[in-house]
C-alpha cells in the first residue's frame, strides 16, 4: 500500500493497437476527455471495489470507473480499448 492508502493492482501502458472501441465516451464537465495513455486498476483502503483509472501522458488522472471486482475492471478496459488480460503488468 502507498501512503495514500491505495494499491495499484495492475497497470497497462496503452499501445497503438489498443485503440478506443467507441463503446464508451468519458466526459468531465460535459467535455469529452482525451484518450488515456495508461490504465491502472486501483483499490483504496476501506473500499471493497476496484477503480479503472485513466491517465494521460504525463501521469495525470483523467477519469475513472468503479467495479465490484478486478476482473470486471479488466473486462471494462477490454470493452473500451481491446486490451487482453495478458497485456497487464
Amino acid at each position: 500500500m502507498s501512503e495514500t492508502g491505495e494499491q495499484v493492482i495492475h497497470r497497462i501502458r496503452l499501445r497503438p493497437d489498443h485503440k478506443s472501441t467507441g463503446n464508451t465516451r468519458h466526459t468531465v464537465s460535459g467535455i469529452v476527455v482525451e484518450p488515456p495513455a495508461e490504465l491502472r486498476i486501483v483499490q483504496f483502503d476501506g473500499d471493497p471495489g476496484f477503480y479503472l483509472i485513466h491517465f494521460n501522458e504525463i501521469g495525470e488522472e483523467i477519469t475513472d470507473t468503479y467495479h465490484d471486482s478486478c476482473k470486471q475492471a479488466m473486462e471494462q478496459a477490454e470493452f473500451e480499448f481491446g486490451t487482453k488480460e495478458k497485456d497487464w503488468m
